[in-house]
């Protein structure tokens, strides 16, 4: 008996009503007291527990004296729990986004009106590199300029940055890139620029990828030596004073490479 337990509280039955369920399908029809007896159940719970079956239409009962009592059959009463049970997770997914969204407003106000000291991280390999870059695209309020040479990423990564700055543009958040080499027919640049993003070409290499978010902090890439299109770390300095310097340039360039492709 304990694995057909096991399997319907697992479904949203308390342990008594998953007892007395399973005893009435091996036993078939009984009595109050002798699905007590079969299912270990107290004799003072088991019409609470009978009734409680019987309203969600997984037993049913007859007007004979004695009453007794049957089980419906499985196939159906389990898609009744399942259906119930999805229902409770679909109420309790609700409850938890709205918390979620809640939790996410009110906190990344209170980091807005918190003025950040000086700080800086990084981030080795590609997947932590991609997820530090990924988490300060989601902290822009305002803009987010990104200077490289070429935009060409691994699959995996460029999928990551292309979903986090869709939802930046989404969002309001300007986005402007400028780069020496890109194809802006191809199916991720022309995603962001359907959604809002600016882009340059521009002649000038730079030194070293950056992306400045907000005027007050930037993201330096470390590529690969070996392999090109593949993150080995990220550099985050929240600092108003490289970011200013920073966005300075970039926009000098910005200007100097002109409208268009």
């Amino acid at each position: 008996m304990d694995e057909y337990v096991d399997e319907l509280t697992t479904l949203g039955l308390s342990s008594y009503e998953a007892r007395v369920y399973v005893a009435l399908v091996e036993n078939g029809v009984m009595t109050a007291d002798d699905v007590a007896s079969e299912a270990d159940v107290p004799i003072g719970r088991i019409y609470d527990v009978l009734n409680s079956l019987a309203d969600r239409s997984l037993v049913r009962a007859d007007d004979g004296r004695p009453r007794t009592y049957a089980h419906v059959e499985p196939s159906m009463a389990i898609d009744r729990v399942l259906g119930r049970r999805r229902n409770e997770l679909e109420t309790k997914r609700g409850e938890y986004e709205r918390t979620a969204s809640s939790a996410r407003r009110n906190l990344t106000a209170l980091a807005e009106e918190v003025q950040t000291e000086q700080f800086a991280t990084s981030a080795f390999h590609d997947v932590a590199a991609r997820d530090l870059l990924v988490e300060r695209f989601g902290s822009a309020a305002i803009e987010i300029r990104i200077y490289v040479d070429t935009v060409a990423f691994r699959s995996d990564i460029r999928e990551a940055f292309v979903t986090r700055l869709e939802a930046c543009l989404d969002d309001g958040i300007d986005v402007r890139l400028l780069a020496t080499e890109f194809d802006p027919s191809s199916p991720p640049l022309a995603r962001l620029l359907d959604s809002g993003l600016r882009i340059r070409r521009t002649k000038t290499v730079p030194h070293q990828r950056f992306i400045v978010v907000d005027d007050r902090e930037v993201c330096v890439e470390v590529l690969d030596p070996v392999h090109a299109d593949d993150l080995l770390a990220v550099v985050n300095f929240r600092d108003d004073g490289i970011a200013t310097d920073l966005a300075s340039s970039f926009d000098e360039c910005w200007r100097r490479a002109g409208p268009g492709y």
